[in-house]
């Protein structure tokens, strides 16, 4: 027998198995989920090599009819429709770990096999909101997510009306997240996720000093006190809370009670009582603790330094509880203490539609899935964050439902604060203000300028530059 005629031979013995498997698993011979014979049955069967037998069974995974299990075997599986849509959607990767992104898309997948999203991660960072807006300019992706303070960047620089599509508000959205991304009475991202800034605390520490545990009535004066006590010895730090994050410190500028801007000049002004009070308590945070040089680079840093028991009280989210869920002590969670009031800052995640999308349908789609009954209760079931959907976020969790994550005994904390609710917005700065305020502030923090120079240079700073 010729070279040729044999490989002719051994070819058509290889169609005949793949032929085969394939006739019997659209058959029901071998059920969805069934495994195939051994490869070494399968060889025998068909008079063929184990090699022969691979080569056939990776055609067979080509086609959708298998699944290779490695090192247990293949199983017979029907193929499923092929995606006739990509859907691009740029996030924030942190929404892995913060709304359990990763099962969201898996369950739209089960529901929506025509449509196969692509996520574009876009890290969270002090310029990530130049990132998307490229994005979305070029058209490289359909679904965008915005954080507020973006939101409202994006407003301020180029408008938001012709890069986004409009919205409709689904009607199981809590009410008053809907101004997080509204712009002349207009909806342009659906509201996802958001969460209150809040203290978290180690009760193991306030039970070993026999101190009580911080409430609504506390003033930043108290908590220092309390932080001094449990800080003074054990190599910890009693309170600490990243100063360079623009989403902690504008907390002290709305506890102010001040309006910074001056209605007369339209300049701004640092030098009233109250807002140098703020400022003041902005470091002495850190003096008093010993942390004027800034020992986190970020949240989820100052976040992991809590978990692993160096800080007792920490300022930080429902979104950031996510990162000590499983720590190895007993937390909770309380208001923010009070300066002039005890206003905090919301942190709205949302969902948009880009303008240039040439799958609106889709995307439309998707945004109504993640923003459904059913796919805010994942979200509620699997993490620490809030689901913008008022029934999945207050229905709490079933006493028998197995859950990952560890629900400290105050959760539903934000329901009792909701009116001292306020958006970076509302500070009255723009986020281009907000950032060189950070910059000069920074160096009051570090002790290089005092309060007179501080108030005095953010004046001169903010006046002779456009403040938006």
């Amino acid at each position: 027998m010729s070279r040729k005629t044999r490989h002719s031979v051994l070819r058509n013995k290889l169609d005949d198995m793949i032929a085969g498997i394939r006739n019997d698993i659209e058959s029901g011979k071998l059920g969805s989920g069934d495994f195939l014979p051994s490869e070494l049955e399968l060889a025998e069967k068909y008079d063929i090599s184990k090699h022969s037998v691979r080569k056939g069974l990776d055609v067979l995974v080509g086609q959708g009819y298998v699944l290779k299990i490695p090192r247990v075997g293949s199983k017979a599986t029907l193929p499923g429709p092929k995606p006739t849509t990509i859907l691009r959607f740029g996030y924030y990767p942190s929404m892995h770990k913060q709304a359990g992104l990763t099962g969201l898309i898996k369950l739209f997948h089960e529901r929506h096999p025509d449509i196969q999203v692509e996520l574009i991660p876009v890290p969270f960072k002090f310029d990530e909101l130049h990132l998307m807006k490229h994005y979305l300019d070029a058209g490289l992706i359909d679904v965008a997510m915005f954080n507020h303070q973006s939101f409202a960047e994006l407003e301020e620089s180029t408008g938001v009306a012709d890069i986004l599509e409009p919205l409709e508000p689904e009607s199981g959205i809590y009410p008053f997240l809907f101004k997080a991304f509204q712009s002349n009475n207009q909806l342009f991202a659906m509201p996802f996720v958001f969460s209150p800034v809040i203290l978290a605390y180690n009760k193991d520490h306030f039970s070993e000093y026999d101190l009580p545990e911080p409430d609504s009535s506390w003033s930043w004066d108290e908590l220092l006190r309390v932080a001094g006590e449990i800080g003074r010895s054990n190599n910890r730090v009693g309170f600490y809370y990243h100063a360079l994050s623009d989403n902690r410190w504008p907390v002290f500028l709305l506890q102010s009670g001040e309006k910074l801007r001056d209605g007369a000049t339209k300049g701004l002004v640092f030098n009233r009582p109250a807002v140098r009070e703020a400022i003041r308590m902005s470091r002495d945070i850190l003096v008093t603790q010993g942390l004027t040089s800034l020992l986190s680079q970020n949240n989820a840093e100052a976040e992991e330094l809590f978990r692993s028991g160096k800080i007792s009280i920490i300022m930080t989210s429902y979104f950031g509880l996510n990162q000590f869920h499983d720590a190895p002590f007993r937390f909770d969670i309380a208001p923010l203490p009070a300066l002039q009031s005890a206003d905090t800052l919301n942190l709205v995640i949302g969902l948009a539609i880009s303008s240039k999308s040439i799958h609106k349908e889709a995307a439309k789609a998707l945004i109504t899935e993640l923003s459904s009954l059913d796919f805010q209760r994942l979200v509620r079931s699997s993490t620490l964050s809030i689901p913008a959907y008022k029934r999945a976020a207050e229905s709490g969790r079933e006493p028998e439902q197995a859950s990952p994550v560890t629900e400290p005994p105050r959760f539903p904390l934000y329901r009792e604060i909701i009116r001292s609710f306020r958006l970076h917005s509302e500070i009255g700065l723009s986020g281009e203000v907000l950032k060189r305020m950070r910059g000069e502030l920074k160096l009051y923090w570090a002790g290089i300028t005092d309060l007179d120079t501080c108030c005095k240079n953010l004046e001169e700073a903010l006046v002779t530059k456009p403040v938006g």
